[in-house]
């Protein structure tokens, strides 16, 4: 329902921004020619950006997650989730819910088609003896985690320390430290043998390493298929606004939705990558400074928009550290979704197949668009919440950052218009100029005019255009371009054979044989 109510606003609002304009044979004829791939460049790139931080929510609550990868103890959380998400694979029901720090709670929680719960304890150790010690009361002896029907749960352990465990946990069933338990084989049920061994979840917690990356990139496929959904929806809607056909208009909207799904799956990855470095430690005491400053309901947003509970009671520095990680996260995301956006640009700049004022332009709209967006998550999610306390948040933050990211990459695009022409503009006004001038030289009338339009309309797109300002000789670039185009209309044009003199006397009999006498 959200998407389809989003999709319709932003469309309304791209509507006029969408329109081809009309750019060539302006003396010789009035058909309009539509450069789509050209002209609608940016406006498809918007689209893509406001998509990308709609799901942006979803890549910093996977980020903030990882953020306690970083502690001393971080590869115990990394075993949670890499165990969590080996799990989600195989299609079992799974969530992590070790993180309301309920004293002696479990870790992660599976659910059952019947509707049963499994509750798991991961416990990951240098050594099986101490995972196993790390479930019993170092004063009592007793074991700690039982669930609501007195049940002990089931406890995760490295892979590789599964078969010492079982002994261990034989053992202390054996001198009755596992309340209800008598038969020692029944260690067997009670301990779990992770997807993991010891060393992969503390590599799991690195950057740089096989397991971290690995573990990003499924995350990161996740997220890119949310992207691809919304940015579909959205560009099929523009598109079909725009004139164009359902088949035409499927098949442009499955390959934005491809393009956004990999700038997002890239971009998670990455953003996976640097939390894991602790880099963003750093910047606590301004982020800090920053939710204080915006107050209360910002700080509760932005816990919110990071998929946390605001706990109830929290005090007002708790609630400040919670929203001040979630505001870090989100800014390094941006960051990175600007540079990952931007970097093709940076490559076409390098190989001179675009200026540096039009790489600043780019950079600069995407920038805006971004920031834009994600700031309007954060009013979105403010006024959401504002509705339907609670449940309004992330409908809300998702409806603004795609209204707040597309209007502020087109407001964007407007102002720089004015001080910056894109490249592609000083190319049409050169492909133009000698289109004028071949239409003079060979007397093309409207219809072949209109001809020669249509077929220049099927090869000038933006990679021919990038082609042509990379040429050395713009002007042999150009007329390899145009002159075949222009000699194949002439070459079908019916054979003229001047009149005889015969003709031309007979003609002028007929005309004036009243007014003068011809012999």
């Amino acid at each position: 329902m959200y998407k389809k109510l989003t999709a319709l606003v932003v469309s309304l609002c791209l509507l006029s921004e969408a329109v081809p304009m009309n750019v060539f044979a302006q003396e010789s004829t009035s058909e309009p020619i539509s450069i789509s791939a050209a002209e609608n460049a940016v406006d498809s790139d918007i689209l893509d950006i406001a998509s990308i931080t709609a799901v942006a929510p979803k890549s910093v609550n996977d980020m903030l997650s990882q953020y306690k990868f970083t502690s001393s103890t971080g590869h115990g959380f990394a075993a949670e989730r890499g165990n969590n998400l080996a799990d989600s694979i195989k299609g079992k029901n799974t969530k992590v819910v070790g993180d309301n720090n309920i004293k002696n709670g479990p870790d992660r929680m599976i659910l059952n088609r019947d509707g049963s719960m499994v509750l798991i304890q991961d416990k990951y150790y240098s050594t099986a003896r101490r995972s196993i010690n790390a479930c019993f009361d170092v004063k009592s002896g007793a074991f700690r985690y039982i669930d609501g029907d007195g049940n002990p749960m089931i406890i995760e352990v490295p892979s590789d320390q599964y078969a010492e465990a079982i002994e261990i946990m034989k053992s202390k069933i054996r001198e009755g430290c596992v309340p209800g338990v008598t038969d020692p084989e029944e260690a067997n049920t009670i301990v779990k043998k992770g997807a993991l061994s010891f060393k992969q979840a503390k590599n799991l917690a690195k950057a740089g390493t096989i397991e971290s990356l690995t573990y990003d990139s499924i995350e990161g496929i996740v997220t890119a298929s949310y992207a691809f959904g919304i940015s579909t929806v959205i560009n099929y809607t523009v598109n079909r606004m725009n004139g164009d056909n359902r088949k035409a208009a499927v098949k442009a909207a499955a390959n934005d939705g491809i393009k956004t799904g990999g700038l997002v799956f890239c971009s998670a990855v990455i953003a996976g990558q640097l939390i894991k470095t602790g880099t963003l430690k750093f910047f606590t005491p301004a982020s800090e400074t920053i939710v204080k400053f915006f107050g209360e309901n910002f700080a509760k947003t932005l816990v919110r928009l990071s998929g946390q509970e605001v706990a109830i009671g929290a005090s007002s520095q708790a609630l400040t550290k919670t929203a001040a990680k979630a505001l870090r996260a989100n800014l390094l995301f941006a960051a990175v979704t600007t540079i990952v956006f931007t970097a093709p640009d940076a490559i076409e700049l390098f190989r001179g197949r675009i200026s540096k004022k039009q790489f600043v332009k780019n950079f600069s709209v995407t920038a805006a668009a971004i920031i834009s967006g994600t700031a309007g998550g954060f009013i979105g999610g403010a006024v959401g919440n504002l509705v339907v306390p609670g449940a309004g948040t992330v409908p809300g933050a998702f409806i603004g950052s795609l209204v707040f990211g597309a209007s502020g990459g087109l407001l964007a695009d407007i102002i720089a218009d004015h001080f910056l022409e894109d490249d592609a503009e000083e190319m049409y006004d050169m492909i133009q100029d000698k289109f004028t001038q071949l239409c003079d030289e060979n007397i093309i009338n409207e219809t072949e005019a209109t001809s020669i339009v249509e077929e220049l309309s099927d090869i000038l797109d933006e990679d021919k255009l990038k082609d042509m300002y990379q040429s050395d000789n713009k002007e042999e670039f150009i007329d390899k371009m145009l002159v075949p185009l222009f000699e194949e209309v002439v070459s079908k044009r019916e054979k003229l054979i001047p009149p005889t003199e015969e003709e031309l006397r007979n003609a002028l009999i007929e005309q004036y044989e009243d007014v003068i006498f011809i012999h």
